[in-house]
């Protein structure tokens, strides 16, 4: 355990401590002119020298002392490396509290609510869970000091996992109990609705694209010419068409539409090509085109089974949503198999404030002061 100072330059309060000693220094007793006889016949004494002298020291001190207090709390000193072994208990919002209490045999442990901020469980509602659930595992155990063992009470289902086990700097007390989860499952989103826009050429490839729709298990295509304009803003756009994209297409663009063009569509000069989707063959299949327009997607030859073999693959409808609607990421799974592992580097600790400590000193030496100073003794006879 050491002492550091986090605002070093709050010590230059301490030149406040010149205040209460010019303070003493000017204060003089009080003098009054007393008649009495003529004392022109005696001899002149000579006048004594004056001497810096310090009135009522102890009141003076106390006034040093208090300023110096100050002048501490503003440099913020604190402590690192304080010893902290309490069990803390972490309860996932939705359980029973009393059941978590009698699955944990811990009297002498803080008990905590796993949710954001961490509050203690009291009386009040459990507040929501707001956060998955592998971050606020990671987050609450960097703030926890290093000797302090961990009880982690979870349902016997979990949301919000990501695609590992958590890792953490120290081995959890992983408490599964009977109950369900509140959060519900996640629903697969439905297919796409194909919206379509095609010229002359581009119509060839219109089967390809309503066998497609028919494997998703999707709406009938809306097709229409190349002068039709996309009503559909949660739909898959598709451009089969030579002509630039117009000006209402590149809007959409912005606003976070889908878009799939033909390879005829003209590209802008400062487009970024990245491929996407190759073939068995190594053939390139589909593109991601970005620029200053927009992001979307370009087929890398006309929807022709000459062009592009791909089409007739069993598995090109799946392959081909897998890109333009990527799969949720799992996130639910049984709490007995997703235990925390230990192992990672332990967190470096915040240090600890001392300012409530000296708050309460600087109160009590002020009330002190107070009554030193309006003390019966220092205002004199009556």
């Amino acid at each position: 355990m050491s002492l550091l100072w986090l605002f070093p330059a709050g010590f230059i309060a301490l030149a406040a401590l010149l205040l209460p000693l010019l303070i003493h220094l000017a204060r003089r007793s009080e003098q009054r002119i007393i008649d009495f006889a003529a004392l022109r016949w005696l001899s002149a004494k000579p006048r004594p020298r004056r001497r810096i002298r310090f009135d009522e020291w102890p009141l003076l001190l106390l006034r040093l002392l208090l300023l110096a207090l100050l002048a501490v709390l503003l440099a913020r000193p604190a402590l690192t490396g304080v010893a902290d072994t309490q069990a803390r208990v972490a309860v996932l919002p939705g359980l029973d509290v009393a059941a978590a209490q009698a699955a944990v045999a811990a009297t002498d442990a803080q008990w905590l609510w796993l949710a954001p901020g961490f509050p203690r469980i009291d009386k009040n509602s459990a507040p929501t869970p707001s956060q998955p659930i592998a971050s606020l595992l990671r987050e609450l155990d960097a703030s926890l000091p290093a000797d302090a063992p961990l009880t982690v009470v979870v349902p016997t289902v979990l949301d919000g996992l990501d695609a590992q086990r958590v890792q953490l700097s120290r081995a959890v007390r992983w408490q599964v109990i009977e109950q369900a989860s509140a959060t519900s499952t996640a629903t697969v989103p439905p297919a796409p609705r194909l919206q379509i826009r095609h010229d002359a050429v581009g119509s060839q490839g219109l089967r390809y694209l309503n066998a497609l729709a028919s494997a998703w298990n999707a709406a009938k295509p809306d097709t229409a010419g190349d002068d039709a304009a996309f009503t559909d803003t949660q739909a898959l756009h598709l451009w089969l068409s030579a002509k630039p994209l117009p000006a209402s297409v590149l809007a959409e663009l912005q606003a976070g539409s889908p878009l799939l063009v033909d390879a005829r569509t003209p590209v802008p000069a400062d487009a970024q090509r990245t491929p996407l989707w190759r073939d068995a063959a190594g053939t390139l299949v589909l593109e991601q085109i970005s620029s200053a327009q927009g992001q979307w997607l370009r087929w890398a030859a006309p929807l022709q089974a000459s062009t592009l073999p791909v089409l007739l693959e069993a598995d090109f409808p799946a392959q081909l949503r897998a890109i333009v609607q990527p799969p949720n990421t799992p996130r639910r799974a049984l709490a007995a198999g997703m235990q925390p592992q230990a192992g990672a580097a332990a967190y470096p600790q915040a240090a600890t404030e001392l300012s409530h400590w000296l708050l309460l000193a600087i109160a009590l030496l002020f009330l002190l002061e107070r009554w030193l100073a309006s003390a019966p003794r220092r205002r004199g006879p009556p």
